[in-house]
């Protein structure tokens, strides 16, 4: 339970604040960038709290992020946590939905089933290399929840996931 307390945001919130960070960068030049880019209170904590070491992606950020998540649950419906809670049963268009045993997707483990991908790419492309990478339906299923775009890297498909999951607690 303590982990789910220093995880108050999803890795695709941080990487926006990160913004501009030369890789590979110390913790600290991740912390000096999110702060030139005014970021809130609760991802200068999490940064705070990631381990202090060099960080060659954003896909490392976002992989240390879940590191500090591991055994934690999610913590509410509302998709705080490690990532978006989503429900085997839950409708796509909004609305109130039955949710079923809920799983917690977070960017870097969905980066992890992109492995390959060639960019520039869109949507669908994105999906498929995930299917050849053995995605299980949770991740798919966020992927699929993604409007369809140009993405010239893996941080732009985090940056969608992000807005994916900022729509899920708002409930939009």
């Amino acid at each position: 339970m303590m982990a789910e307390a220093r995880l108050k945001v999803n890795p695709a919130t941080v990487e926006k604040y990160l913004a501009g960070v030369d890789y590979p960068a110390k913790r600290q030049d991740l912390i000096d960038r999110a702060r030139m880019n005014d970021a809130d209170r609760d991802v200068m904590d999490t940064l705070d709290s990631l381990p202090d070491q060099t960080y060659h992606s954003p896909i490392d950020v976002s992989k240390a992020m879940a590191g500090s998540a591991i055994g934690s649950r999610p913590s509410s419906s509302s998709g705080e946590g490690a990532g978006l809670a989503t429900g085997r049963k839950e409708t796509r268009g909004g609305g109130e939905a039955s949710v079923g045993r809920t799983t917690a997707v977070s960017a870097a483990e969905v980066q992890k089933y992109l492995r390959g991908m060639d960019y520039p790419a869109g949507i669908s492309e994105v999906v498929t290399q995930a299917q050849k990478n053995n995605a299980p339906g949770d991740v798919l299923d966020i992927l699929n929840r993604i409007r369809d775009r140009e993405f010239r890297s893996a941080a732009d498909v985090s940056k969608a996931l992000g807005e994916v999951m900022q729509a899920a607690r708002t409930g939009r």
